[in-house]
């Protein structure tokens, strides 16, 4: 087991972290909370995560809930919009909690599709996302839990219902990932808004 895995390792227990305040955003049509404060601790290093925001991802016309998820980033972030986050070369975390399942393809086709949209040339970053695709092997059910953490010297934990599928230590992919919600393009511009509501 690599250095990088066993600190991975600690980053998946520290998942299951307790907020530091009874403080909490919710996700308003699901009613789904999660804490607005978070201490992840990675390799003896104790992290204070706060909330940029919370939102939901409908699919579109029939209005059906596919997941909910929150951004968090360092409490020393002082940033105002999406571009400042996928700059942060801070700690920052995404989690997706899933509230219906659907198969691989579309899982996977959803994180490349949006890159492709946000970079002309994905060369800085190509294997990384083929290694970060492979790490989904199975179609999406719902109640999956998707963590996906950046910590300094560590890099990218990507993590399924507790269980770490790796690590990526390239910066640019890590930007590429964060993109995905926040950046020029996203999935959908209602749901960066939403999960940029704690900055405004």
């Amino acid at each position: 087991m690599t250095r990088n895995i066993r600190i991975a390792s600690l980053l998946a227990l520290a998942a299951l972290v307790l907020p530091l305040a009874a403080g909490a955003v919710v996700e308003p049509k699901s009613g789904t909370e999660y804490a607005d404060t978070i201490v992840v601790d990675v390799a003896g290093e104790a992290y204070t995560l706060k909330t940029t925001g919370v939102g939901l991802r409908e699919k579109t016309f029939m209005k059906v809930d596919v997941y909910t998820i929150v951004s968090y980033v360092g409490d020393d972030f002082a940033g105002a919009d999406g571009a400042d986050i996928l700059a942060y070369e801070g700690p920052k975390r995404l989690q997706m909690d899933l509230r219906r399942g659907f198969s691989r393809e579309k899982l996977v086709n959803s994180f490349s599709e949006t890159i492709e949209k946000n970079y002309d040339d994905l060369h800085a970053f190509a294997t990384d996302m083929e290694v970060f695709l492979a790490y989904f092997e199975h179609d999406a059910q719902e109640k999956d839990v998707l963590v996906f953490d950046f910590a300094p010297g560590v890099g990218l934990t990507t993590t399924l219902n507790g269980e770490v599928k790796g690590v990526i230590t390239n910066d640019a992919f890590v930007e590429a990932l964060w993109s995905i919600w926040l950046g020029e393009k996203p999935t959908n511009k209602g749901l960066r808004k939403a999960m940029l509501s704690s900055l405004q």
